[in-house]
């Protein structure tokens, strides 16, 4: 009698562990992926340290991956990671467009791209057309000092690189150790604003229209589907009405598409309106994902279209030699989250933005592209969002404030998770970059624009009475 009651309890709790094994596989999965995916891009692209990349990215994250345990093949580029010792996942490198996160169960990825040549830029030339050590000055040293220096209650920064960019010119950079001038960087949600300035590009081509219902295939099925009528617009603007979870934890949406899903714009695609097209606003990495599957089947549905479409026509006429756009097993960028490249090159993208997309007298995107991007959403009324851009304008609630309240209403950024930015101010002519692994809001962007800000003031206030005794 004991021993079948043992026996039954032992079924128990296997039963009990096998129900808990199912249940959180999708969990398990995720947190494998993430970890590997990140592992890979963080090692193979920008050239960190394992260790740093686990105990700053990822630990920054969630403290769970901090159980993560990961092989490396070097000779292939390849990071297998388990959390817990289960739910293997593997990462690999290919050559152009950086790692991609195989589906559980795969070891192996075929992806259909021919990188192009290296891109030669020329060394005797600054920036932005070349690589010749720049004209800086230490007048920002102090500020930019502050911007690394860690101790702040809110937890650390990790900040690994800032460029400052004025008037066209490269003024002051400052990177951390191991970190140089051409080590691609993770942007986040920043590629959301790449995506649409390659949207823009085929726009000005004739390949799409943001006023027509977006060509989103999973939508054409049934005729009654009222998705059809979401725009190309709206879903720049995030105003689409689509169902879509942004929390990043276990199991959501995000985590899911990321993570999980073979097809990242095709699991987006798939969810139901929330509410109707552009009378609610709802950030959404989904939603850009939808994008970038557009403007993949707008260029003839390939990856090697894509990828050659965009460093043809948008990276290289700007000089810009690091960036790769991140795939999922499909093929298709990860529009809303996994774009590498420089903090100069980032620097090119801001100054691109700032100039309209024009570039060495060659008009690129549509002209008032920017315009159109940076116009507040109508369905927010935090006024802070604009076509994939982030702003910085006033809220139409006047008990709420803006995201740097002592910046200039004119500034827009792209901005993405754990603290990358690409902040453009109009009005000041300036550009400023930072990259970090840094959990909480406490970058320090904010202080070191508005102190350079302040600086460069003071400066033009000291050279107006010099110039005026010039003159007389």
């Amino acid at each position: 009698m004991i021993k079948k009651v043992a026996l039954g309890f032992v079924a128990l709790v296997l039963a009990g562990v096998a129900y808990a094994y199912i249940a959180y596989a999708d969990v398990g999965r995720a947190g494998s992926g993430y970890a590997a995916k990140n592992m890979c891009s963080g090692v193979y692209l920008s050239g960190f340290a394992p260790e740093d990349v686990q105990g700053q990215a990822l630990v920054g994250a969630s403290d769970l991956l901090a159980n993560a345990t990961f092989t490396f093949d070097d000779e292939n580029q390849r990071v297998s990671a388990r959390i817990f010792g289960l739910f293997e996942r593997t990462a690999i490198v290919t050559p152009g467009i950086g790692c991609t996160l195989l589906p559980s169960g795969e070891y192996e990825a075929e992806m259909p791209v021919q990188a192009l040549p290296d891109l030669p830029v020329p060394s005797d030339t600054a920036w932005p057309l070349g690589t010749a050590a720049p004209a800086t000055t230490d007048r920002f040293d102090a500020l930019l000092d502050e911007a690394f220096a860690e101790g702040q209650p809110e937890g650390p920064r990790n900040t690994k690189a800032i460029v400052v960019i004025h008037k066209g010119e490269l003024v002051a950079e400052k990177y951390a150790q191991g970190v140089e001038t051409n080590t691609p960087l993770l942007s986040w949600s920043m590629a959301k604003s790449v995506t649409a300035l390659h949207t823009g590009i085929l726009v000005k081509d004739g390949l799409l229209d943001p006023a027509a219902p977006a060509p989103v295939p999973q939508w054409q099925v049934d005729a009654d589907d009222p998705r059809a009528a979401i725009t190309l617009d709206q879903l720049l603007r995030m105003s689409s009405g689509l169902t879509f979870n942004e929390t990043y934890s276990a199991n959501t949406d995000v985590t899911q598409m990321l993570s999980n899903e073979r097809s990242a714009g095709g699991f987006a695609a798939s969810m139901p309106l929330a509410g109707e097209p552009d009378t609610i606003w709802a950030y959404s990495s989904g939603t850009t994902n939808i994008i970038a599957g557009i403007n993949r089947r707008a260029l003839g549905d390939t990856l090697q279209a894509a990828y050659t479409h965009s460093q043809e026509r948008l990276f290289r006429p700007l000089s810009i030699r690091t960036a790769m756009f991140e795939t999922d097993p499909n093929g298709t960028f990860i529009g809303s989250s996994y774009m590498y490249a420089s903090a100069r090159d980032w620097a090119r993208l801001g100054q691109f933005c700032l100039q309209d997309g024009v570039w060495e007298g060659e008009r690129i995107l549509p002209e008032g592209w920017m315009d159109y991007a940076l116009t507040p959403t109508k369905a927010s009324d935090l006024n802070n969002y604009g076509a994939q851009f982030w702003l910085n304008r006033d809220p139409a609630d006047p008990e709420k404030r803006r995201k740097f309240p002592s910046l200039p209403q004119d500034a827009y950024y792209m901005g993405g998770y754990q603290g990358q930015i690409v902040l453009v101010i109009p009005s000041h002519a300036l550009i400023i970059t930072r990259f970090g692994f840094t959990p909480a809001e406490n970058t320090g962007v904010e202080a070191l624009a508005a102190g350079i800000i302040a600086q460069l003031e003071a400066e033009e206030d000291t050279a107006a009475p010099e110039e005026a005794l010039e003159a007389a």
